[in-house]
């Protein structure tokens, strides 16, 4: 049974700023796939864009960010890879962009600074030798030189938005060099899924402390100590029907803790019954304003520090005090890991509507507010992947 057309919006996504609605609306159009596999993809690349640099004040003293693990199993030859490409398109762009200024900028700027603080280094140390005057005040002239050549070490490769297919090592390098923040993505998860379903492996460990945040301190022989403080880890992960119930499985039987943090469907050819209908005469400004988003994202927050803080509206903070109390209650008498997933529920709530405030506002979200329209946006998105999965 095929798909139809209508003129109306699904209630799940009605309420999405409308840039990034009416963009995934022309890629379900433009590649007859379901809406909700855009969709995912796009709130993956709204997050990937945010990094760190974003967070909402979810109670008291404590802030939630907008990192994402995205999960789909989808059947083979649905069209993923262009998906792929569409919506998570303006944030390959501009790495690109990035890395061509870090190739004429700041690599020859890093490396002959770093030159010129050998040499003073070099020569200071000479003099001392010869003439014996190593004081105090040459060891603090020395200790100031020596940190501003490793400040240079630091852009003599580029920083990263995205990453593939890497082990949690590689990942830790690659956050080190880019803000503690990146995306790691695939459309052919596959082998991602079969290394992340190992219990108690440093994988699993690894995605663990960089949804939440926690110290990570990977330490191997042959690479250099990663130190972070607060890594920020978004996935968005695409994979074959086999592979996805084979992963959710794997992730029930073990009690992994990974699957709460996960929002995750299994979509069918039709999971959207109906396709909106979209003027075909106005895809490139359709596309050019989900560009513009994306590019504000992310050059407003994904490099920055501290973090932007979004307040919620009052009605907003009584209402999820509401959702985190009866989810919990929920999880009390379920020992399964079914009550994990419930009890990570309003956290989820809270991650989705503060990517989906940041689109809204398209990179000026310091002065906005949360509001109670985009929490309810995020809620019936979760449930949305809920009732797939």
């Amino acid at each position: 049974m095929g798909r139809g057309q209508v003129d109306t919006i699904p209630d799940w996504l009605s309420s999405w700023p409308l840039a990034l609605r009416e963009r995934i609306v022309l890629c379900s159009n433009e590649r007859s796939v379901p809406l909700e596999l855009p969709a995912a993809v796009a709130i993956a690349a709204i997050s990937a864009a945010l990094g760190k640099g974003l967070e909402v004040r979810s109670g008291g003293s404590r802030t939630t960010r907008g990192n994402l693990y995205l999960l789909l199993g989808v059947p083979s030859g649905i069209g993923k890879s262009e998906v792929f490409r569409d919506m998570l398109g303006p944030v390959l762009d501009f790495e690109a962009e990035l890395h061509d200024w870090w190739e004429e900028e700041a690599s020859p700027r890093a490396l002959a600074g770093e030159e010129l603080l050998k040499a003073r280094i070099s020569a200071t140390r000479s003099h001392a030798r010869r003439f014996g005057d190593m004081d105090l005040g040459t060891f603090k002239y020395l200790r100031s030189v020596e940190r501003k050549r490793r400040i240079c070490q630091r852009y003599l490769e580029p920083p990263c938005l995205l990453a593939d297919d890497a082990t949690p090592e590689a990942l830790a390098e690659l956050m080190g060099k880019s803000g503690e923040s990146i995306a790691t993505v695939s459309a052919d998860a596959r082998y991602s899924l079969k290394r992340l379903s190992v219990a108690d492996s440093r994988d699993e460990s690894f995605f663990l402390k960089a949804f939440s945040g926690d110290l990570v301190l990977a330490s191997r022989v042959t690479r250099k100590t990663a130190r972070l403080r607060s890594p920020s880890l978004t996935s968005v992960f695409l994979t074959q029907i086999d592979s996805y119930r084979a992963f959710i499985a794997k992730a029930r039987e073990t009690r992994s803790g990974l699957l709460p943090r996960f929002l995750h469907a299994e979509l069918g050819q039709y999971s959207s019954d109906y396709i909106p209908r979209i003027d075909m005469r106005s895809a490139v400004r359709i596309r050019n304003s989900y560009i513009g988003v994306i590019y504000g994202l992310v050059q407003s927050y994904r490099f920055e520090t501290p973090a932007t803080v979004v307040e919620p509206s009052e009605e907003v903070l009584r209402y999820m005090r509401g959702l985190e109390k009866l989810y919990r209650g929920k999880a009390e008498s379920d020992s399964t890991i079914m009550g994990e997933v419930l009890r990570r529920r309003a956290e989820q709530v809270w991650r989705v509507a503060l990517c989906l405030n940041a689109a809204s506002c398209e990179g000026s979200s310091e002065n906005s507010i949360l509001e109670m329209s985009e929490v309810s946006a995020a809620e019936s998105w979760v449930a949305r992947m809920k009732a797939l999965g």
